[in-house]
């Protein structure tokens, strides 16, 4: 069992904190009060983090992309979402939506499509959650309807990632709600060539990261932009939502790291009493207990991503990753607010943000609860969702 990066990695790993700490770091606190990026700023971003293996990280190299595992994945990722949540959410699910086109084969979209994506000039996203509709994901009522050269889609997204910036949406729909999993496909919108409307969604983290309600009303795209057949959707979707999860874990570990390195520097500063905050042992054990839960959810994290790159499902290591690493994060980033005392509720500290951030993970995805029905089903072979 070898918990070590390899050198590659190492260096990977060195050079991206570097650049987050000298070019994002310092404005990081400034873009979330701003709230939602713009499709201006996400572009810039996407070029600026593109040589770091940002864009494009598991599309092959056949296809334009890195070639990269799922374990660079994670390091690039627990990088990113521990100095700008926000950032890391909309390069993630740019780069996630063209793997799964480059998955789909494709060919027309791939070639037609992929080129953009890669070079930073176009966003993407994923739309499967609708308003009645969360974690079930063969209940989705987004029709789609095949009318000549077309399919016709009506419904609506919410909570899609990406959604009001987005040049591309890769839209789970039916061709049937009566026939539940095997009518689910998957087409690709092209905001250009086939308008939808957006609405962005406020909220209470990672401010930044776009999302949005979606409303697709006779919206015609082309046929040969159906991504996936009815059946094999609703496999690539439950694949998605899998390898969400692990990235939502490595998202929580990454701003667990960044709330313990925080606390850390403040206590060593912060004097009371005649002496550093950093001597007292109560704030010691909580520094003690932020450490163990962050390496617990990182070793949880790591080895769910190991899964995938050993071509495993990982549905057992992507709930049980997701549900322990976000619940911790909220539970880390909250003592680091204690540690802070005053100053922890405050903005002039960055604790507060990763607190919101923190929270923000445990719902999307499949809620904590649903990830621990998950890992019970697959461990007992009996489902509690039927």
């Amino acid at each position: 069992m070898d918990f070590n990066l390899t050198e590659e990695q190492k260096m990977l790993q060195e050079t991206v904190r570097r650049y987050l700490k000298d070019k994002i770091a310092p404005r990081a606190d400034e873009w979330d009060r701003k709230g939602p990026m713009t499709k201006e700023e996400a572009h810039g971003f996407l070029k600026d983090l593109k040589p770091f293996g940002y864009v494009g990280t598991l599309v092959p190299e056949e296809h334009g992309g890195m070639g990269l595992s799922h374990i660079d994945w994670a390091i690039l990722h627990e990088e990113l979402r521990g100095v700008y949540a926000g950032l890391g959410g909309m390069v993630g699910i740019t780069s996630s939506t063209s793997h799964g086109i480059s998955e789909s084969g494709n060919e027309h979209l791939i070639g037609r499509t992929l080129p953009g994506l890669l070079s930073g000039d176009k966003i993407a996203c994923t739309a499967i959650t609708e308003p009645n509709v969360g974690s079930d994901v063969s209940t989705v009522q987004t029709r789609a309807v095949l009318d000549g050269d077309h399919y016709v889609l009506n419904g609506t997204k919410t909570w899609i990632s990406n959604g009001t910036i987005a040049d591309c949406v890769s839209v789970v729909a039916t061709l049937d709600p009566s026939k539940g999993a095997e009518a689910i496909c998957q087409v690709l919108v092209e905001r250009e060539e086939s308008p939808f409307v957006a609405r962005e969604i406020k909220k209470m983290g990672v401010r930044s990261f776009p999302t949005a309600e979606l409303a697709f009303e006779d919206c015609r795209v082309p046929k040969e932009n159906l991504l996936r057949a009815p059946g094999k959707g609703f496999k690539m979707a439950l694949r998605g939502l899998t390898f969400a999860r692990c990235n939502a874990a490595i998202a929580a570990v990454g701003i667990s790291q960044a709330a313990i390195d925080a606390s850390i520097q403040y206590a060593r500063e912060r004097t009371q009493f005649g002496k550093p905050i950093a001597k007292f042992q109560l704030i010691q054990e909580m520094i003690a207990d932020m450490i163990a839960e962050t390496e617990a959810a990182r070793l949880l994290s790591y080895r769910a991503f190991f899964v995938l790159d050993q071509g495993g499902m990982g549905r057992k290591e992507g709930s049980l990753a997701k549900a322990y690493a976000t619940e911790a994060a909220v539970r880390v980033t909250s003592k680091a607010v204690q540690i802070h005392g005053a100053y922890g509720l405050s903005e002039e500290y960055p604790v507060e943000r990763y607190f919101r951030d923190a929270r923000m993970y445990t719902i999307p995805d499949g809620t904590t609860e649903i990830q621990k029905l998950v890992v019970a089903r697959e461990v007992l072979g009996m489902s509690a969702f039927v």
